[in-house]
């Protein structure tokens, strides 16, 4: 099952890899973005996000990122999905005068630049509405011969009704005389705005593996609600609540105090917040309370900070946390860890 998941996400970031005009038309670099200083820049407009109006000019062979309080307005003819703090989405091209964003679609709105959280392309590819990124960190001691891989990728989607995301992390060690070891986690959502609100319902399918904790592959699948309790161009933050069904399957070393099903409640918290062209903290905290086997309780904690360091380049300091207090007779409760990785992130 595992491997089936790893492989979709693979595909899926390959062809983001992919030139786009094999999918469909391409977009062309006629938008302009006119900055408060009286520079006019002739671009393609790619996206806006946590405060950062990403541009590429068609003299340049790679996109530069703008500061968009320094940005006076933008106008081009081509579709965009625009968000707003409430949640509320827009789709049309762009115009306006000075301190407006004008969006002409079947409506004309007319927004205050503050209020715009989110640009997306729309209209000519799938991949278009793909964000992410994908890092990778390595160390070897020659003492002991021990090595250690760390693969992490996060993919993002969003169109005019609904937002997914899936999200990875690996880390395998090896070291002389001992056992291989790896921790896994995969978790994905899928969520459709309920009208123009900030609340969003759908489902959640989060997948666990770990030689730690003797855990061949915990699977959760469930439905949930979830709310964007904050939406700023600096700030995040999402609650999630629903039900999920659990199975679990142990390594053959050891035996499990709980049942292999399970129907589980599941809450969680997800928080980021950035700063200009400097760092960006991710936290998210899953919980896990079962309902059928009563008394148990699970938790995962991720702690990302990233720090761009050169374009779209940066470093990623990671730690986790996966908590039981009912685990594989032999193993802890809690196995955590942390990591140092250098990735890449695309638009």
């Amino acid at each position: 099952m595992l491997k089936k998941l790893w492989a979709a996400l693979l595909a899926a970031g390959l062809g983001l890899l992919i030139p786009e005009h094999l999918f469909a038309g391409t977009r062309t670099s006629n938008d302009i973005v006119y900055m408060r200083n009286g520079d006019r820049i002739t671009c393609e407009i790619k996206s806006l996000s946590q405060g950062q109006l990403t541009v590429k000019p068609g003299y340049s062979n790679s996109a530069i990122v703008l500061d968009w309080t320094k940005v006076d307005r933008i106008q081009s003819a081509q579709q965009f999905l625009i968000t707003d703090p409430d949640g509320k989405l827009y789709d049309g091209s762009l115009a306006g005068e000075s301190g407006s964003l004008v969006v002409k679609g079947n409506t004309t709105n007319t927004l205050n630049p503050e209020n715009v959280i989110q640009i997306d392309q729309l209209g000519t590819t799938f991949l278009r509405r793909f964000r992410g990124d994908a890092d990778v960190g390595t160390s070897f001691a020659r003492s002991n011969s021990q090595q250690t891989l760390t693969l992490q990728t996060d993919l993002g989607y969003q169109s005019a009704s609904y937002i997914a995301s899936i999200n990875s992390s690996s880390q395998f060690a090896s070291q002389q005389e001992t056992n291989d070891t790896n921790e896994t986690t995969l978790k994905s959502q899928v969520y459709r705005q309920l009208g123009e609100s900030n609340w969003y319902s759908g489902g959640l399918a989060n997948f666990l593996s770990s030689t730690e904790q003797q855990i061949s592959l915990r699977s959760t699948l469930g439905a949930a609600i979830t709310r964007r309790q904050i939406f700023t161009n600096k700030t995040n933050l999402n609650f999630v609540g629903g039900l999920a069904y659990t199975n679990e399957r142990d390594s053959g070393n050891g035996m499990a105090q709980s049942r292999k099903n399970a129907l589980d409640s599941v809450f969680a918290t997800q928080y980021s917040t950035f700063r200009f062209d400097s760092m960006t903290f991710n936290t998210s905290f899953w919980l896990y309370p079962s309902i059928t086997s009563a008394g148990r309780v699970r938790f995962t904690l991720n702690q990302d900070v990233y720090y761009k360091f050169f374009s779209d380049f940066y470093i990623r300091f990671s730690f986790y946390d996966n908590y039981d207090n009912r685990p594989v007779v032999g193993t802890p409760s809690n196995n955590l860890g942390g990591t140092t990785s250098f990735g890449w992130s695309f638009h």
